[in-house]
C-alpha cells in the first residue's frame, strides 16, 4: 500500500511541475447496488486515488446504491470485481473528463472581483476579494475570519447584520470537502441575492432585514485550490500524514463521538474519510470551532452545504437513536423540502444522516449541536439537472449553479419560517449541554 502510495504521490508531484492537472480521460462512472455484505466487503477492501477506483457515492451499508469511478487501467480489474461478487452495476458516465471540461468552460476569463459572476469556478483570490468588495459596498456587510489553513491562507466570511443586536444568527458553512465546488458557488449567489433583494422579493428581503448572518463559502480552500491545479477529485486537508500521505477529511475530524477509524471514517491515513490522528488535528477545524464558540451567543442556527445526494440531514451521525428535538426538527426539514421542490421540482429526502446517507462521526454539524445545543442542518445538493435528468454528480456544470442556489434559498426562506414558529429562533436561545 506504501508502494502504490507513494506512486500516486509522485505522479501528482510530476503534474504540479508540469503545470497540468490530472486527466480523466475514459474513466467512466457505474452505479452499483449492494444487495448482501460480502458485496458490501468487497467495494470497501478497494484502493482509491489519483489513478485509482473514486467513490462518488461510498459503500457505507447494504441497500444503499454505491457510486464509482474506474479508470480505463482498471476496467478489467473492475470487471472481474463485479462478476465474481454479482454485482449489478448501471453506466452513468462513459467520460469523467467531458464532465471536469463542461465545469471550467470559461477557465480563461477575467478574475477579477469587479467581473464576479456564476459563469465559471473561480480561485480562492478571486472570492476573497469579491467578499471584501462586498464591504466597501454594502454599509451591513463585515468580512470576518473564521480560522486559517494548513498552507496560511484565511477562511473568510461575511457577516450580513442589518439590525444589530436584534436579529437572530445563522451560521452558514460550505465547501469543507473540497471537490464540491458548487456549494461555495452557490453560497456566494445566495449572498449576492441577500444583499440585492428588493421589496418585490419579501421572503428573501426579509431573511437580509432580520437575520444576523455568519456565511462561509469556502472552509478548506488548500483543498479546493489543490482541485483546481492538481486533482480534481481530492477531498481533504493538505496536512502532511505520515511519510507519503496527504490530508485528513474535515468533516470526520471534529470532537464529537470522535475515534480514530470510527463509525463513517477510516483509520488510514492515505483514504479520503481519514478522520486524523486526533479529533481537531487539522487547523481548519480547530480554528473555525474556535470562531464558533465566539460567536455562540450570537447563533440560533447551523447549516452545512455538501453536493451531492438531494438529501437535507440532521443530527445524528454517530448513532441511529434520535435527539429529543428529532420531532420538530423533522418539522423543519419537511416544510425546507417541500418549499425546495416548488421551483424545479427537485427531490430531496430527509433525515438524521446516520439513517438518510450513512453513519458519521465527527462533523461539523453535530459537533454544532452537540456544543452549543442548536438546530444544526446539512444539506447535500441536487447531483443531477432537474430538467434533464443529466447526471454530474459533484461537478455540477456552472448553469446549474443559479438553479441549485435559487431552490436552496426559497428553502431558506421557510426553514427560517418554521424555526421561528417553534421557538428556535428567538436570540440567545443556545445554550451548551457541556
Amino acid at each position: 500500500m506504501k508502494i502504490r502510495e507513494f506512486f500516486l504521490t509522485f505522479l501528482a508531484i510530476l503534474a504540479v511541475v508540469a503545470g497540468e492537472p490530472h486527466r480523466f480521460d475514459n474513466y467512466q462512472v457505474f452505479r452499483l447496488t449492494v444487495e448482501v455484505e460480502s458485496q458490501l466487503k468487497a467495494l470497501k477492501s478497494v484502493s482509491t486515488g489519483p489513478n485509482s477506483y473514486e467513490f462518488l457515492a461510498e459503500p457505507t451499508r447494504i441497500g444503499r446504491d454505491v457510486e464509482i469511478l474506474v479508470p480505463p487501467s482498471l476496467q478489467s480489474d473492475f470487471d472481474s470485481l463485479i462478476a465474481k461478487n454479482k454485482i449489478n452495476k448501471k453506466l452513468l458516465v462513459s467520460n469523467f473528463q467531458d464532465l471536469v471540461d463542461k465545469e471550467r468552460p470559461n477557465k480563461f476569463a477575467s478574475k477579477a472581483a469587479e467581473d464576479f459572476g456564476w459563469e465559471d469556478y473561480h480561485s480562492v483570490e478571486t472570492i476573497h476579494e469579491w467578499l471584501y468588495s462586498l464591504e466597501e459596498q454594502y454599509e451591513e456587510v463585515t468580512v470576518i475570519k473564521g480560522g486559517t489553513t494548513f498552507e496560511g491562507r484565511e477562511i473568510l466570511g461575511v457577516n450580513i447584520n442589518r439590525n444589530p443586536g436584534q436579529n437572530p444568527g445563522i451560521f452558514i458553512e460550505s465547501n469543507i470537502h473540497s471537490n464540491e465546488w458548487i456549494t461555495h458557488s452557490s453560497t456566494t449567489w445566495i449572498i449576492n441575492k441577500l444583499l440585492t433583494a428588493t421589496a418585490d422579493e419579501p421572503g428573501i428581503k426579509g431573511l437580509a432585514d432580520n437575520i444576523n448572518w455568519y456565511i462561509f463559502p469556502l472552509v478548506n480552500a488548500d483543498g479546493y485550490e489543490y482541485t483546481r491545479n492538481v486533482y480534481r477529485m481530492w477531498r481533504k486537508t493538505r496536512s502532511p500524514q505520515g511519510l507519503i500521505c496527504n490530508g485528513v477529511d474535515p468533516n470526520r475530524n471534529w470532537d464529537v463521538y470522535w475515534e480514530k477509524g470510527g463509525i463513517g471514517s477510516s483509520d488510514n491515513m492515505c483514504d479520503g474519510s481519514f478522520a486524523g490522528p486526533s479529533a481537531f488535528s487539522e487547523i481548519e477545524a480547530r480554528t473555525l470551532s474556535e470562531y464558533i464558540l465566539s460567536i455562540r451567543d450570537n447563533l440560533n442556527f447551523y447549516i452545512g452545504f455538501h453536493s451531492a445526494a438531494n438529501m437535507l440531514l440532521l443530527p445524528w451521525g454517530h448513532t441511529i437513536d434520535p435527539p429529543p428535538q428529532h420531532s420538530q426538527f423533522m418539522e423543519i426539514a419537511e416544510a425546507t423540502v417541500d418549499a425546495l421542490y416548488a421551483r424545479h421540482g427537485t427531490v430531496y429526502t430527509f433525515g438524521s444522516i446516520y439513517t438518510t446517507i450513512y453513519p458519521a462521526t465527527g462533523s461539523s454539524a453535530d459537533w454544532v449541536y452537540y456544543t452549543l445545543d442548536i438546530p444544526a442542518f446539512t444539506y447535500e445538493f441536487r447531483y443531477m439537472d432537474t430538467e434533464t435528468g443529466e447526471y454530474y454528480g459533484a461537478l455540477a456544470p456552472p448553469e446549474q449553479i443559479q438553479p441549485n442556489a435559487e431552490e436552496v434559498l426559497d428553502s431558506l426562506v421557510v426553514l427560517v419560517d418554521k424555526a421561528t414558529e417553534l421557538g428556535y429562533m428567538n436570540n440567545n436561545i443556545g445554550n451548551s449541554k457541556k
